[in-house]
């Protein structure tokens, strides 16, 4: 938490000090920015841009980091839904979860991609900063030059004034080199600030990155289940990277809309997904690209396991499958084309939670039975 913490006091304290610096020198800071104001505001603008998204990026960090720490000593916050680690959510959310060294290997590869994918959004604007600063100095070249071919087409040196117009017609070049020299200045400033933020931004990502290397390093040595079955179940089910997307999406989609996650599941050994439960004994199974027939045995296990155990009670069942098709005869089993259209039904059906303490009390053991249901049905090498 101190290495954490350090990253970010030194990116707070840089930031004052560039404040300060602009509140110092303020007079010519400004007559800096408007030897040019379209492109040298652009170009502050890009900037502080730049130094919100940094400062955006660490904030967001933090409660992973927290998250992350707290879930290993037995503290985690059940409220809480992580966004960058979310791979490793999904994967210890899972009391069934087996992860292997290879397993390990795939979910830290995910995470990496994903820090790696804020990081690009930081490298963007410093290069677009860059960038910014040599087109300023083109264009103030352009201008310079320009101005001085037009003042010397211009100049008529028999006249006895010709001095005096070369006064005037000067100053069209020195304003295209104002531009470049300062949009260039600018330009380079703003990227050397971000650009800093950004490594210091690096440094906090890698250490959130090198405690997950640790602690889930640990857990795999530490996990008991490590048989040649749970091995083999592994193995031969990967999950890759788009699916583990997919599957996240949806983990969003019910927890967005005020359902309670049960657990994360294997349909027929193979195929990961979400199950969810709301009020009203609605039970919501969210998976993806699986095949008809296999969701069908997935309902009729779930109907005849409900109907064996529950006399009076109807549990509202419903297998969401992003999967690009068109929903089939079966209005439980119902196909998405993609995440949107899974949000746009999810907002349809949002689950409304128990309000009063009875009402909970039922809600409760309600959950409970489910959780005991799901594990029946779905635990591993059934």
């Amino acid at each position: 938490m101190k290495k954490f913490h350090r990253n970010l006091n030194i990116m707070s304290v840089f930031t004052a000090l560039l404040l300060v610096i602009v509140l110092l020198f303020w007079r010519t800071f400004m007559n800096i920015a408007i030897s040019n104001v379209l492109l040298n505001g652009i170009i502050i603008g890009t900037t502080i841009f730049g130094i919100g998204l940094c400062f955006v990026n660490i904030f967001n960090l933090l409660p992973e980091y927290k998250w992350l720490h707290a879930y290993f000593d037995g503290r985690a916050d059940s409220g809480f839904v992580p966004k960058l680690l979310r791979p490793i959510a999904l994967a210890l959310h899972n009391r069934h979860a087996h992860i292997t060294t290879t397993s390990l290997t795939e979910l830290l590869d995910l995470v990496s991609i994903r820090i790696e994918d804020e990081r690009d959004s930081v490298r963007y604007v410093t290069n677009t900063l860059i960038f910014l600063g040599l087109l300023g100095t083109f264009w103030g070249l352009i201008l310079t030059v320009g101005g001085f071919a037009e003042l010397l087409m211009g100049l008529n040196f028999d006249d006895a004034s010709v001095l005096n117009s070369m006064q005037i017609g000067m100053a069209k070049p020195l304003a295209g080199m104002a531009t470049a020299f300062t949009s260039s200045l600018l330009g380079l400033a703003g990227s050397l600030a971000v650009g800093f933020l950004g490594l210091q931004l690096q440094f906090a990502q890698n250490t959130v990155f090198q405690d997950l290397t640790e602690l889930m390093s640990k857990f795999v040595l530490q996990s008991p289940d490590t048989t040649s079955k749970s091995l083999e179940l592994v193995e031969n089910a990967p999950v890759t990277e788009a699916v583990y997307t997919k599957i996240s999406d949806i983990y969003d989609a019910f927890t967005d809309y005020g359902y309670e996650i049960c657990d994360l599941i294997r349909i027929d050994g193979k195929h990961p997904g979400v199950v969810a439960f709301g009020a009203d004994e609605t039970l919501l199974i969210g998976t993806t690209n699986v095949d008809d027939e296999i969701l069908k045995n997935t309902m009729k296990r779930i109907e005849l396991c409900f109907a064996d155990t529950l006399e009076g009670i109807k549990i509202n069942t419903r297998i969401l499958c992003i999967s690009g098709k068109k929903s089939g005869a079966d209005k439980n089993i119902i196909h998405f084309a993609n995440t949107e259209s899974l949000r746009k039904y999810m907002a349809e059906h949002k689950n409304i939670r128990p309000q009063t303490k009875q009402d909970w009390e039922t809600f409760d053991a309600y959950a409970e039975y489910i959780r005991l249901a799901i594990e029946y049905l779905f635990k591993p090498n059934k």
